[in-house]
Formats: C-alpha cells, structure tokens, sequence
C-alpha cells in the first residue's frame, strides 16, 4: 500500500510539473504576440513622409501644350495667367519668370517679365500683375507692347498657332539688374551663370 502511495504522490508531482511548464510557455507565447502587436501598431501609427512638389510649372487656366483662353489675351481681359510651381533647387535663392512668344512672326515677343521673386514663392495668381499682389520684392519691366508687366497674346490675324512659353528660373542669387525692357536673347545672356534649373510650359493661341 506504501509502494502504491509513493507512485501516485510522484505520478500527481509529474503531473503538476508538466501543467506548470505548460502554464509558462502560454506565458511566453502571449508575451511575444503583445510584443508582436506592439511593433505592428507602432510601424502602422509613423505619420508617412511628406511628399515635396517636384520642381514644375503648371497654370490651372490650360495644360502644357493646350490653349489659352481669350480672357488672357491683350486686347480682351488681358489678364495675367496663374501659374504654380513646386520645390525649387537647393541654393536657389530667388525666382524669375519669363513669357515669350516663339512663333515666326512674332520674333521671340516680349510678354511678360518678372524677377527678383522669393525663392519661397510657389505662385502667380491669376491677374496677379501691376498689383500689390505680387510677390514682395518682385521687379515687373516693360513687354514688347511697351506696358508694364503682363501682355497676354495678340497674334496678327491668320498667322496661325502661336506658342506661347513661360519660362522659370531657379537662380543662386537674391536680385539680377534690368534694364526698363530686355529681350528674350539678352534676358537668357543676364541669368546664364546664375541658372540652377529651370522650367518650362507652353500654350497656344489662334487669332482667327
């Protein structure tokens, strides 16, 4: 009867070791789940990088390539054409704007000129020029109509498309000099060693 006593003691200790072990190793299955749930919903709670607007330039009024409303045009509304852009370069330091009329005919017309802008900006407004709206600091000189500022497209009659480029320049330094009124070749010749980079869109306009 001792014998048989002694077997069931260590039968109920064997017993109660096995339900122990048991017990820690759901313990530590847990443990590694949490830690697993934690890592999971820390990687998923990081805010996602901020995307930064590359360096292009584009107008809400017409796509690259597309036409030009009348309302912009120099015997209508001759309102500015609104015009954005992204992030400039590194070491750029101001921003200047340049529009020309590429066709034949016109002889690489002066449409609008403006320099000395922030390098923070990121926007033209529409009808944003001669008006205290511009960026502070902005320099607007005379187009080939002899006006200040804007001049949008007039191309003689039947003279077909027209292109109409806008182009900006990321420049390393805060101000460039002009004179009242510049053309387009010596525009170009005043900015060429201080270009980082630019940018470029087209449109196009018919006076039918």
């Amino acid at each position: 009867m001792k014998i048989k006593d002694k077997n069931l003691v260590k039968g109920n200790m064997t017993l109660s070791l096995m339900l122990i072990f048991a017990f820690v190793l759901t313990l530590v299955g847990c443990s590694g789940k949490s830690n697993e749930s934690d890592e999971t919903e820390t990687a998923q709670a990081q805010p996602e990088p901020a995307q930064v607007m590359p360096f292009q330039l584009t107008s809400s009024a017409f796509e690259d390539g597309g036409r030009i409303d009348i309302k912009y045009t120099y015997t209508n509304k001759n309102l500015s054409v609104p015009l954005a852009w992204g992030t400039p370069p590194e070491g750029t330091k101001s921003l200047a704007l340049f529009m020309v009329d590429l066709h034949p005919v016109a002889g690489n017309w002066v449409h609008w000129v403006i320099a000395n802008m922030p390098a923070d900006t990121r926007e033209l407004s529409e009808g944003v020029s001669k008006t205290e709206q511009i960026p502070p600091g902005s320099l607007e000189i005379k187009n080939s109509f002899g006006t200040v500022g804007f001049g949008g497209p007039q191309p003689p009659v039947g003279s077909g498309d027209h292109e109409y480029k806008f182009i900006l320049y990321a420049l390393n330094v805060e101000s460039i000099e002009l004179m009242n009124r510049v053309s387009y070749e010596r525009f170009q010749e005043i900015v060429k060693d201080n270009v980082i980079a630019s940018v470029e869109l087209s449109g196009f306009y018919e006076n039918k």
